[in-house]
């Protein structure tokens, strides 16, 4: 085979200018925003007073805290099942699981079956929890991540990720523009709110994308490994300007930012290139002699640690849990069982938690009951599947891809999943957006997970055109049993 054949991209130089002239494009659109001044800051909303847990004797929350885990993991298992019968990754019927639990359903038709399931002492635990879990999940992210390689066509795939990144995130900023004090949240200014909403719809859910391509029978062809690098490069970049985001929205003035995005860089740099490589030389030489529960808690204290000190600087700490997947010495045998453990208990246990904390927040009934923030949710929706769709196919188009081929390129970066839902949840915290847009958003997250499979039954079987390059490890992870403990 020709070297134009066994390319992810066949023209990968016409791929890379026309990512260069999109990037251009959405650069030019956000600068005419600035200089018209629709990036100043101007809006502050009314904080809304939390809520105070009931008082329970520790016997009594411990006793409630097990039924109400035990009845999430459940609900979350039989509607992943379901999800799965009907074609859908199960991630899709375990966001659903969260929504029935909260008050979108449960919470408004019986209210007092939500109180004996999720009283109210319950819910700091269940939240302490949900974090861990998210903790977690972003460190099983890491790690997969840490695997992947750009290959010999990394110019024309970063530029093509670029774009697939640039032109949602520019289209996301000015539609978020009209919507500022529809669905901001307290107090925070226009330029952090539409940075955030512009991520938001930037987003791909690399982990769900997996799973899809898995499905859909796409490993080790052209369009999965090309999708798979463009994805992994993209939702970099996205938590690159989260963490701006969040540094500016958690920081008093610009020297508070500054400083708190120099330490972010600081503390990353040092984790990969100090952290990762003491790291595997201490697993090398004693990781095989440690007792199983010493290395556990080795792996945790990794995890929690570093999503403390990325809490501490002023970031968040899933960029923590990130770091922690990408230093962790996966390579080394104990290592990688033990790590492996702790994802599949994870993903059985913590991930159910943390949609069902999703679900708690999301009242669907109240977004439909006004009507603005349903019409901004539209709104999004549409920007959010346009922007991927602009920014992918025309790319692909351009580097030789087949028309279809280049659509099924936009359809797959248009899943969100719980990688969108982790953003949102972040903002939510931050305050970024009120509870109307939370609510939207994972909607929005919903369907375009939902849509990318039967979109690409539509678009055929010929999008399975096998690649000549080396199947990645990712690919191979995925593709082996191993996705069922690493793929929510």
């Amino acid at each position: 085979m020709s070297a134009t054949d066994s390319s992810l991209l066949p023209k990968p130089g016409r791929g890379l200018a026309v990512a260069g002239g999109l990037v251009a494009a959405a650069g030019v659109v956000l600068g005419i925003a600035y200089a018209v001044g629709w990036l100043d800051p101007d809006h502050h909303a009314a904080a809304a007073g939390p809520v105070a847990p009931a008082a329970a004797s520790p016997a009594q929350l411990m006793w409630r805290s097990l039924v109400a885990v035990a009845v999430v993991c459940a609900l979350a298992t039989v509607f992943g099942k379901l999800a799965k019968m009907i074609g859908q990754p199960p991630v899709v019927g375990e966001i659903i699981a969260g929504l029935i639990l909260g008050p979108s359903v449960i919470g408004s038709l019986a209210p007092g079956l939500f109180n004996a399931i999720v009283p109210s002492a319950v819910l700091p635990n269940l939240n302490l929890l949900a974090q861990a879990g998210l903790a977690i999940f972003m460190f099983t992210v890491g790690a997969e991540f840490g695997r992947d390689k750009l290959g010999r066509d990394r110019g024309a795939i970063a530029g093509a990720s670029l774009a697939i990144m640039a032109v949602p995130f520019a289209l996301g900023v000015i539609a978020a523009l009209p919507l500022y004090s529809t669905l901001a949240g307290p107090s925070v200014g226009r330029l952090p709110f539409v940075i955030f909403i512009g991520t938001a719809l930037a987003i791909t859910a690399f982990p769900v994308l997996a799973r899809i391509v898995q499905d859909f029978g796409l490993v080790g062809t052209r369009l999965g490994s090309l999708a798979m690098l463009c994805a992994a490069v993209a939702d970099v970049l996205a938590w690159c300007a989260l963490a701006i985001v969040l540094a500016m929205i958690k920081s008093s003035d610009l020297t508070t930012a500054l400083v708190a995005l120099v330490l972010t860089i600081l503390v990353g740099v040092g984790c990969v290139f100090v952290l990762k490589p003491v790291l595997r030389w201490a697993a090398d030489r004693y990781a095989a002699a440690l007792p199983t529960p010493i290395l556990v808690l080795a792996v945790l204290a990794l995890i929690l640690g570093l999503a403390a000190a990325t809490d501490a600087i002023g970031v968040h700490a899933i960029f923590g849990g990130f770091l922690a997947g990408l230093v962790v010495p996966k390579e080394i045998l104990p290592v990688k069982q033990v790590s492996e453990q702790i994802c599949g208990l994870n993903r059985a246990l913590l991930v159910p938690v943390f949609f069902a904390s999703i679900g708690l927040k999301t009242d669907v009934n109240a977004a439909i009951s006004h009507p603005q923030v349903l019409a901004a949710g539209a709104l999004l929706l549409v920007v959010a599947v346009a922007g991927k769709f602009l920014g992918a196919t025309p790319v692909a188009r351009a580097g030789g891809l087949p028309v279809r081929s280049a659509i099924g390129l936009g359809v797959l970066m248009n899943a969100r999943g719980i990688t969108e839902i982790v953003v949102l949840s972040a903002g939510l915290s931050a305050g970024l957006i009120n509870q109307g847009a939370f609510t939207v958003m994972v909607m929005m997250a919903l369907i375009t997970t939902m849509m990318a499979l039967p979109l690409l039954r539509l678009l055929g079987s010929s999008l399975r055109e096998p690649s000549a390059t080396e199947q990645s490890p990712i690919a191979d992870t995925y593709a082996s049993g191993d996705a069922k403990t690493v793929v929510p």
